[in-house]
């Protein structure tokens, strides 16, 4: 039985995903695997919550009434300095006709604006390695309902609709721990930077505990030059020909200030905040 609790200050719905281990990634002989999943290894998370569904319009709202784009607190250094510089006031999508339900997740949002509202909500983004127990659970199936192909009844992708849907709209596609959309609709930023060898280097450190590619370990030598963050999930407009980017285990990835109408997320945090 999965524990689910609304927390303040933007009434989310979130899940327990109990501390343990997880298989991570997929095996060096899988022939579909890219760099970035291998090698398959068992990761030790501690206990966190995690939105069941992505951020939807009618919770970004109460960021923007609590003048979320006005707040230099909010924002990392940088992002501020971005919001600024462009002049950013909304996600991309906000207020456009189709995108606009207030179920519909928000849409065209960076990694910049997606961390400042979890910093509002007292949150976060989830872990790269969060995200995928979140999705995949303990049994290693490829998708988060199993490892069955995805389909029109499992999620929205494909292009078939042409825009977000309602989240929870595909409770076909759930994952292990009840959380929806983690395939298609919108992507979920992680707050991991990219790095394609991360999951073997973080094995050869030689912990398999709570793995992070933050930015103290972007100092190391050979992450200095890394500039984009993780993408999980795939959206709405992944070609069924790439499916494999619904996977739970499949990363895309943006610098921080991209803005795609596919870019959404969701926040987590840690269980002890709860």
């Amino acid at each position: 039985m999965v524990e689910t609790r609304e927390f303040p200050p933007d009434n989310a719905l979130m899940v327990l995903v109990p501390a343990g281990p997880f298989a991570m990634g997929l095996p060096d002989g899988d022939f579909l695997a890219e760099e970035h999943e291998k090698p398959q290894r068992i990761v030790e998370l501690s206990a966190f919550w995690i939105d069941v569904f992505p951020v939807t319009n009618a919770r970004f709202r109460k960021f923007l009434t609590a003048g979320g784009y006005e707040r230099a607190d909010w924002w990392a250094p940088a992002g501020w300095d971005w919001k600024c510089r462009e002049r950013i006031e909304t996600p991309l999508q906000w207020g456009q006709g189709g995108w606009d339900g207030p179920d519909q997740p928000v849409a065209g949002v960076s990694w910049y604006e997606a961390d400042a509202y979890a910093r509002w909500a007292g949150r976060r983004l989830p872990t790269d390695a969060e995200w995928e127990k979140a999705a995949r659970g303990s049994d290693g199936r490829r998708y988060p309902w199993g490892n069955d192909w995805p389909t029109a009844e499992r999620c929205n992708f494909d292009a078939a609709i042409g825009r977000t849907t309602p989240v929870g709209l595909y409770p076909a596609g759930a994952s292990p721990y009840g959380c929806h959309d983690m395939a298609g609709n919108v992507n979920n930023w992680v707050s991991d930077w990219y790095w394609p060898r991360f999951g073997r280097d973080w094995v050869e450190i030689g912990s398999p505990e709570d793995p992070h590619c933050d930015d103290a370990m972007r100092q190391r030598p050979e992450l200095r030059d890394v500039t984009e963050k993780t993408d999980r999930g795939g959206g709405f407009a992944t070609p069924r020909e790439v499916h494999e980017v619904l996977s739970c285990t499949r990363k895309v990835h943006w610098a921080p200030t991209q803005r795609e109408p596919w870019n959404g997320f969701r926040t987590a945090m840690d269980c002890t905040a709860g």
